[in-house]
């Protein structure tokens, strides 16, 4: 099963934010239909913290995490929406437009 693995960086004052989201996100009602909607087979949220500031470390496993990615970007269903514009708010990143380069690649696995 394909994995994807995302770090974006998180503005100063911003981790508290982000973990309450994540945790009210979790409660809404559709969460996992969501998820299962997407072709997500797993989903998880890290939280780096680095000299240089906290990284948020995101890891799907899916069929095809490209397609993924690309319909999240265009869903209009609530939770996604609710989504895409607290990441943008909070880490000023717009998922519902594609990533400005290529996405991250893999160059080791085991098993």
């Amino acid at each position: 099963m394909p994995v994807l693995a995302m770090a974006i960086p998180v503005p100063p004052g911003k981790t508290t934010a982000l973990e309450q989201h994540i945790a009210e996100a979790v409660e809404h009602e559709e969460f996992e239909e969501t998820l299962k909607g997407f072709g997500i087979m797993h989903e998880s949220w890290h939280i780096q913290e680095t000299p240089q500031g906290d990284l948020l470390i995101l890891v799907f496993q899916s069929d095809n995490p490209e397609s993924m990615l690309q319909e999240f970007a265009q869903s209009e269903k609530p939770l996604p929406v609710l989504q895409k514009q607290f990441i943008k708010e909070a880490l000023g990143v717009d998922l519902s437009q594609p990533p400005p380069g290529p996405l991250p690649r893999t160059i080791f696995e085991w098993p």
